[in-house]
């Protein structure tokens, strides 16, 4: 045999070899670290910046909560929803659960639907029958204003309204302002008396379905300068927080907007307060007023950067308008990523914005860090006729009509 033969029988023998021999295993490709999982409510008054905001990032939203429906003082409640809001939130599979509120905060409204049966009834028939009628996944309580000795009533109003909510398959939330103790002298967004101390978190959150702990404002009207919420600030009521509700039932408040404070002069009239929580003696030195990202801050950022506070993580700005000291404080991408961080870790259930068309464009980046959650979006589509016999049906003796209150289309 010649050698071109050995060498070509061997070249054959090799390949042969090659393809009986075992495969190596390949190494598994790397999964991308799974993102954390978020539901995102955001919170809307109806004005064209927050409905435009809706538009465009309505897939980084996971509820959306309208400040639409409010309650009078015999327990009837009026509002709706703007067609506009109904219609991005059906198209883009949003689930609606509208605020109520006790009518601009009225503390005396507010006590005497607490001290009544009938009127809390009329108020629970009243938000199941619009929740039912046109398929919001709920209802949020965003009743403030109320004096600390009526807690107890609040609370038995709250379990009151989840009992029903719950038998017809509807959720039930309350925005309850941020606190990090139960001591009457602590510090809290408008004072404990008045504001937090009304709020028993363990009681609420043992029939809620969630619970949207506003941890802001830290400094408003009712305060001199300072950040709307602060890092250290927040953090403490988490803790606090964490230690009377499950992680899962925590849904952290945050702020989307700014407040600017420009001091008086002397001679100036005392300013008048924006907010009812902002009556405190604070308004004898500074005028506030809400700032919006767009509108109020991207303009300072083209003149100059901001400060950074790094301890509390917020951006703000100081200088003097017409020879008054101004202080702005407010919340951008990065202050933003700092609680969404915080919430993640603490296991909440997501974060609460107030409010959309205030926000840093930036934030929506931030968010896509996050598996934002879709819950199921029930918005009925049949004509309102309709719609309204089968809410009527399901409430059965609780129809409002049938206990002659008649639903009213508005306050």
């Amino acid at each position: 045999m010649s050698l071109a033969t050995h060498m070509r029988l061997g070249l054959v023998l090799c390949f042969y070899a090659l393809l009986s021999a075992p495969l190596a295993a390949k190494p598994a490709p790397r999964r991308a670290p799974a993102k954390p999982p978020l539901t995102t409510l955001m919170y809307m008054v109806n004005r064209p910046e927050a409905i435009a905001s809706f538009r465009a990032h309505a897939g980084g939203i996971s509820i959306v909560a309208p400040q639409c429906f409010t309650m009078d003082a015999e327990g009837f409640i009026g509002g709706e929803v703007p067609a506009e809001v109904l219609e991005i939130a059906r198209t883009q599979r949003v689930a609606v659960m509208p605020l109520v509120t006790n009518r601009r905060f009225d503390q005396p409204l507010m006590h005497t639907v607490l001290d009544s049966a009938d009127s809390r009834a009329r108020a629970i028939r009243y938000l199941l029958y619009y929740a039912l009628r046109d398929g919001y996944l709920g209802f949020q309580f965003d009743y403030e204003n109320i004096h600390h000795t009526y807690h107890e009533k609040f609370t038995q109003f709250f379990r009151e309204a989840a009992r029903e909510f719950h038998r017809h398959h509807l959720l039930l939330s309350a925005a309850v302002v941020g606190k990090y103790s139960d001591d009457r002298n602590a510090a809290s967004p408008g004072g404990f008396d008045n504001w937090s101390g009304v709020y028993d978190y363990a009681a609420l959150g043992k029939v809620a379905d969630f619970l949207s702990i506003m941890a802001y404002p830290q400094h408003a009207g009712f305060s001199g300068p300072g950040p709307i919420a602060g890092y250290t600030w927040v953090q403490k009521i988490a803790g606090y927080t964490t230690e009377r509700l499950p992680a899962q039932k925590v849904s952290l408040g945050v702020p989307l907007y700014g407040v600017q404070w420009t001091a008086l002069k002397p001679g100036d009239a005392p300013a008048q307060p924006g907010f009812v929580q902002d009556a405190a003696p604070a308004n004898q030195k500074w005028k506030t007023r809400s700032v919006r990202f767009g509108a109020d801050i991207m303009p300072r950022l083209v003149a100059g950067a901001a400060l950074w506070d790094e301890d509390e993580r917020a951006p703000h700005f100081t200088f003097a308008d017409q020879g008054a000291a101004v202080e702005l404080w407010y919340e951008d991408a990065r202050s933003l990523a700092a609680k969404l961080e915080l919430a993640a870790q603490s296991g909440f259930a997501g974060v609460s914005g107030w409010s959309l068309g205030s926000e840093d464009p930036a934030f929506w980046a931030e968010l896509e860090r996050y598996a934002v959650r879709h819950p199921r979006a029930p918005l009925r589509t049949e004509p309102f006729e309709q719609r309204a016999k089968r809410a009527a049906r399901a409430l059965g003796s609780s129809s409002p009509a049938k206990h002659g209150d008649a639903p009213r289309s508005g306050n």
